[in-house]
């Protein structure tokens, strides 16, 4: 936990940054929320897409705060202030000066891409963590520091800045000497992971998703970039500033244009440094040599699907990154048992396979049904749903479920303030060439939805529940209401008799 600092001095340290009153302030806290402020809090105040914080700023210093501003404004007497010219990138700045700087005291790695991200970030720290590095991690899932871990319920991938460096602070002050952190376009564009000082930028790939936010995939794939660009600006600790990039994905040429130390390619198929080569697969995971040069190490990955192999080169690239050895990676990668709600197997006994994921996009919805495809002899059976408020493609995921499942129920998926009926119309009006109540049915009710594929799995088949995934809410239009996926599924096996576990 930080310190009190004077104003003055906490500025000293953020370029840029000018006290304009109350140098002698001593701040306590670095808030982004004028609600939270009050004595010993620098709020900064942040322009957002609906809001400006320096709207509130006068509220904030009649409650005691000092201020961070990117202009003058009429401010009660006597109100301690610093000037910044971005207080959006300050925001990070502050916080990580106020909290020592924990990034330095760390080697970091960043991992970004539209799949893969939280799956790559615990693969990565779970193998670091293996050979001996004692490490945290930041994810979508949860954040661990030292013997600490809590589940992320901040319903961000990518916390805001002050949040992010004080975990940072808390893993450094743990004995950690890595931390890995699941980067967001957003939190790249928003400066959340600002003054990260990263030593490791990692893409899994970049598809077409939240182009409503960035405008165009060309713009998305640059806010991607910015990871690299971070981490080759960022503060030098002895090792080679590394990107690892996916040269099998279309985003390849555009990432590996920009200027970093080092570059170490990964593909499951396409020319790379790092590959799978022999690569053998099955419902529980897979067998491959993992490849470096004319290095080879075997690897038995616990968790099914090609895209998780192409994760596991991706984490192999973090941990080589950072010092380890192939033997080193591959002996972490084949120890790993996987992420909640990842492609997360329901093992009850029952005669098929169900699966829980967190595929809430057109594009992962489509990779996942392909996968079990590939390796299921029966029928493939799904259920998922498009959340509110969102820019994902609702006729597309409908299209992957037509194309990919033989039989679906188009469900309920945190609508937030919109209609959950509306939102499965506009999914199902991408539903080709299948035919309703034979091929598909929609129940908005996700536990019937469930309990009804379930009641249709056959001994063989392969049941996904896409879209929660390790999500413990529901997010409907009067708030949020407790869920839990997995174990909805485990009522309803037991309920239908399909268990044969004690």
């Amino acid at each position: 936990m930080a310190n009190s600092v004077r104003l003055a001095r906490l500025a000293a340290g953020v370029p840029g940054a000018r006290v304009e009153a109350g140098g002698d302030y001593q701040v306590a806290r670095v808030v982004y929320d004028s609600r939270q402020a009050g004595p010993g809090d620098l709020f900064v105040a942040v322009p957002g897409l609906q809001v400006d914080g320096h709207d509130y700023a006068a509220a904030a210093a009649s409650r005691g705060a000092a201020l961070a501003l990117e202009r003058p404004l009429p401010l009660p007497a006597d109100t301690a202030w610093l000037r910044l010219e971005d207080t959006r990138q300050g925001l990070g700045e502050l916080a990580a000066e106020l909290e020592g700087r924990p990034a330095r005291r760390l080697l970091v790695a960043g991992v970004t891409g539209t799949d893969g991200k939280t799956t790559v970030t615990h693969m990565a720290a779970h193998l670091l963590e293996q050979a001996g590095l004692r490490t945290g991690y930041l994810s979508t899932v949860a954040h661990q520091a030292g013997d600490e871990a809590e589940e992320n319920r901040s319903g961000q991938t990518t916390m805001e800045s002050p949040d992010v460096q004080a975990w940072l602070a808390r893993m450094a002050e743990s004995g950690a000497r890595v931390a890995v952190v699941e980067t967001t376009s957003h939190a790249l564009l928003q400066g959340r992971v600002a003054a990260c000082d990263f030593d490791v930028a990692a893409v899994t790939n970049v598809g077409m998703d939240h182009l409503d936010y960035h405008g165009s995939w060309e713009a998305y794939v640059t806010a991607k970039a910015r990871l690299i660009e971070l981490c080759a600006a960022g503060y030098s600790k002895g090792v080679a500033k590394t990107a690892v990039l996916n040269t099998g994905d279309r985003s390849y040429p555009r990432l590996a244009g920009v200027p970093i130390e080092r570059r170490l390619g990964y593909a499951v198929a396409a020319p790379a440094d790092l590959r799978a080569r022999s690569l053998r697969l099955d419902e529980q995971g897979s067998r491959f040599q993992l490849q470096m040069g004319d290095a080879e190490a075997g690897v038995h990955l616990r968790v099914p699907a090609r895209f998780n192999v192409a994760n596991a080169l991706c984490a192999a690239g973090i941990g080589l990154a950072l010092g380890l050895n192939l033997e080193q990676v591959a002996a972490g990668l084949s120890s790993f048992a996987g992420v909640r709600g990842r492609l997360e197997p329901v093992e009850l006994g029952q005669p098929f396979r169900v699966y829980v994921d967190f595929a809430h996009s057109a594009g992962a919805l489509e990779a996942a049904l392909a996968e079990l495809r590939s390796l299921s002899a029966g029928r493939l059976l799904a259920v998922f749903g498009s959340t509110g408020r969102s820019d994902h493609d609702r006729p597309g995921m409908g299209r992957a479920a037509a194309r990919g499942a033989d039989f679906f129920v188009i469900t309920t998926d945190d609508p937030v303030g919109e209609d959950p009926a509306e939102i499965a119309r506009q999914v199902a009006a991408g539903v080709e060439r299948r035919e309703p109540g034979r091929d598909y049915e929609v129940e908005l009710d996700r536990r019937a939805a469930i309990r009804r594929v379930l009641t249709l799995a056959r001994p063989g088949d392969a049941v996904l529940l896409a879209g929660k995934g390790h999500e413990r809410t529901m997010i409907l239009a009067g708030g949020s209401e407790p869920w839990d996926e997995r174990a909805e599924a485990e009522a309803a096996l037991r309920e239908l008799g399909l268990s044969t576990a004690v």
